[in-house]
């Protein structure tokens, strides 16, 4: 042992026979060399002769160099293999996780498919309720547009019901002629004071859609007294949205014409206005 380890080679013994014992890295071949080894440096120990011994210690030598050698190169391939189990671990650890992503994937793709099937029903559920409705609208348009000739072929062949021979202007359509009338009302007539003994008031006839000058009538309407009113069918200022009219005191035995006088006893006017022409009916499309 001395001789192998400090003379001839420099190797510790300990490393030599820890190369020979690490049966867990060397398969079996080496192991059989490195008891092959070792059966020769036994007979070189009991050899005499010196060249013999030298040449079996050089051999041996170079064999446990080759040895060594040898078990850092499994050493390292053993290395290597190990790493490439670990990343062949980690590269089925994420060919599954992929796997399981492509699973979820072609899920959502059902889904998705499933949806657009859902949403294309749904579509065309609302084209079809969109015509059919349509088809009514349009249906009831068409009933709407015959009532509508109906209407106006009924016009056409009536003979107006008010006769109007003339007026302030002259006469439309004989079918278009309109009487229309009304009151200021016995607690809402707007009197105006002018001077002592003299009232006036603008009646609004706008409502009645004359589209000329219509001929009005009036009277006086109230509660006592305006029997002896003048000027109470005296019309002013006609056009086809109002007119006015002017009152006084005709006697001095009456009470005069004041605005107290006006709210007390209720004067109001009331109207009839008729006119050959008014507004024109409108073709709605």
């Amino acid at each position: 042992k001395a001789v192998v380890s400090t003379q001839s080679t420099g190797i510790p013994y300990s490393r030599f026979l820890g190369v020979v014992n690490n049966k867990a890295v060397y398969p079996i071949f080496l192991r059989m060399q490195l008891v092959l080894l070792t059966l020769l440096w036994v007979q070189g120990s009991l050899s005499t002769d010196p060249e013999i011994v030298t040449e079996l210690k050089d051999l041996l030598m170079d064999s446990v160099r080759n040895t060594i050698a040898l078990n850092e190169l499994v050493t390292h391939q053993t290395k290597q293999i190990s790493e490439l189990m670990l990343s062949h671990s980690i590269t089925q650890t994420q060919l599954r996780t992929m796997e399981q992503e492509n699973r979820n994937l072609d899920d959502k793709v059902v889904q998705l498919k499933r949806n657009q099937t859902d949403l294309r029903a749904s579509i065309e559920a609302v084209e079809s309720e969109a015509r059919r409705r349509r088809s009514g609208l349009i249906a009831q348009q068409e009933r709407l547009e015959e009532e509508l000739q109906a209407v106006r072929s009924e016009l056409q062949n009536r003979e107006s019901e008010v006769t109007i021979l003339n007026g302030e202007e002259s006469n439309g359509s004989a079918r278009c002629a309109k009487v229309c009338s009304g009151t200021t009302g016995r607690t809402s007539t707007s009197w105006i004071r002018h001077s002592d003994g003299f009232l006036y008031t603008s009646v609004d006839i706008s409502g009645c859609g004359f589209v000329k000058v219509p001929t009005v009538t009036t009277a006086i309407e109230g509660n006592g007294y305006h029997f002896s009113l003048t000027g109470t069918s005296a019309v002013y200022d006609t056009s086809n949205t109002s007119f006015i009219l002017w009152i006084r005191t005709e006697s001095s035995y009456t009470i005069p014409a004041t605005l107290a006088n006006a709210r007390t006893y209720k004067w109001n006017i009331e109207w009839v206005a008729w006119s050959g022409s008014r507004v024109k009916l409108k073709t709605v499309k």
